[in-house]
């Protein structure tokens, strides 16, 4: 007979979106998969929604105001020493673990203080105390609600909030355990681009309209959608029915929306790309993708506690577009990379997604740096349910497999223009390069191991 685990959940809404299944033996349907007939939320969230095909599409207003109102009803009400915002809560693993697994081995339900990963909004430290025989994540701290479009986020910062499943998707997939290294030269990335079939295609439009003009624009655009078609979305270096590969998407998906003026941007700063094009070119195809920029990753002098800061994110365009296209169609591809880099804080908080692509990619700093460093052998940490993917499956998320490529008219009504691009996250490379010894962190130790008690987080 199958058993599940699940995160807490009204009954009503048992949400393959948010349970984390273990799985024994059998093939009995389970009560997630029979609230999933009624109102699936695997497929919807973060602002997209993947039909039964693997099309990603924007979320509807009626799916998101209900998808808001489904996780405001569900989630549990927050014990007090998790309420109040904090500037360092700790998070022992050792602890966690223990406590995953009695919950795994009662077929109990996942509470939403481990799936919200105790409201860390961030990572600062990660600390080995082998004498407890512990690896302690340490970073900022609050309480959670979930807004209007059901994106959980904190009470006092409006910034998403840390989970669990994400952390647990990377930490796995760099898990020395399963008797490979991982392969540090392989970037997490995600991509929406054109194949090699379809350039070829373009190339061949392109010889049939020389010209674009006021008389056969709207011809053109028409035919520049059928030739793009479905356009596949490549994942890599991450499951692609992982939340954390969803999250990639949908970033994605929606940086190249608001650049195209698809979608109002919720930034006044950060304009669409199309208001600051001033060139009659007939297609323009510019590529935007998005990579964080890790600073330095700071380490005491046993290398048994380190620092790590916040990545900023980077908005980068083609450096050959210039040479392809004019001056000016460049400069206004590095205009709006510019804009959305200096404004990312402000739209973290007003498209949550994005303020969950900065949290993925410092966990993934996180999981890189626990596994070159060999953090949980220095900590004497053996984490048994936790790295379990057996007793202890991750959800499959559905497959985002492609997009429809939408194209948009310039100002100037003659221009056409698709945005392709993608994100990639590759932590590895940090760790390689930018790494330093601060003494100081010797004397921050003993303040950094704080104690927790009979719970699994502290302060």
């Amino acid at each position: 007979m199958a058993k599940i685990v699940r995160i807490r959940l009204a009954m009503r809404y048992i949400s393959t979106f948010l349970v984390v299944c273990v799985v024994c033996y059998g093939g009995t349907a389970t009560l997630a998969q029979k609230a999933a007939q009624d109102f699936d939320l695997r497929s919807t969230g973060n602002g997209i929604d993947v039909d039964p095909n693997g099309q990603v599409i924007p979320l509807s207003k009626e799916k998101s105001e209900a998808f808001g109102k489904t996780m405001t009803a569900i989630l549990e009400s927050l014990p007090e020493s998790l309420a109040r915002k904090v500037p360092l809560r700790s998070v022992s693993l050792k602890k966690l673990d223990a406590q995953v697994k009695k919950i795994v081995d009662q077929y109990e339900i996942l509470p939403d203080t481990i799936r919200y990963l105790g409201g860390l909004t961030s990572i600062y430290y990660i600390v080995a105390v082998p004498e407890e025989n512990d690896l302690f994540l340490i970073g900022p701290a609050e309480g959670w609600h979930a807004d209007a479009a059901g994106n959980v986020v904190g009470n006092q910062s409006g910034l998403p909030i840390m989970v669990f499943e994400d952390f647990l998707s990377i930490l796995r997939t760099w898990n020395p355990g399963s008797g490979n290294r991982p392969d540090t030269s392989q970037s997490i990335t995600c991509s929406i681009e054109p194949t090699q079939e379809t350039v070829t295609k373009l190339a061949q439009l392109h010889q049939q309209f020389t010209s674009v003009n006021a008389n056969n624009v709207d011809a053109y655009l028409t035919a520049l959608e059928e030739v793009y078609g479905e356009c596949p979305i490549t994942i890599s270096g991450i499951p692609v029915s992982s939340r954390f590969a969803r999250i990639l998407v949908a970033a994605d998906f929606k940086m190249k929306r608001i650049a195209l003026g698809l979608e109002p941007s919720p930034i006044r700063n950060i304009p669409s790309y199309v208001s600051l094009i001033s060139t009659n070119l007939p297609n323009i195809s510019p590529r935007f993708w998005l990579v964080p920029e890790y600073s330095t990753t700071a380490h005491d002098s046993k290398k048994m506690t380190w620092r790590l800061g916040d990545p900023k994110i980077r908005a980068m365009t083609n450096e050959d577009y210039q040479k392809a296209r004019s001056a000016v169609a460049d400069r206004a591809a590095l205009t709006w990379c510019r804009n959305f880099e200096e404004n990312y804080d402000a739209l973290a908080k007003a498209q949550p997604v994005f303020g969950e692509l900065r949290n993925n990619m410092k966990l993934a700093l996180t999981a890189a740096l626990i596994h070159q460093e060999d953090m949980l052998k220095k900590a004497n940490c053996t984490l048994t349910i936790l790295m379990d993917d057996t007793n202890l499956k991750l959800l499959d998320h559905p497959v985002p497999k492609s997009v429809h490529y939408r194209s948009v008219k310039s100002q100037n009504g003659y221009s056409t223009i698709v945005a392709c691009g993608g994100i990639a996250i590759n932590p590895f490379g940090t760790l390689r390069n930018n790494l330093r010894l601060d003494n100081k962190i010797d004397s921050e130790r003993a303040r950094l191991i704080l104690t927790t008690g009979d719970e699994w987080w502290g302060q």
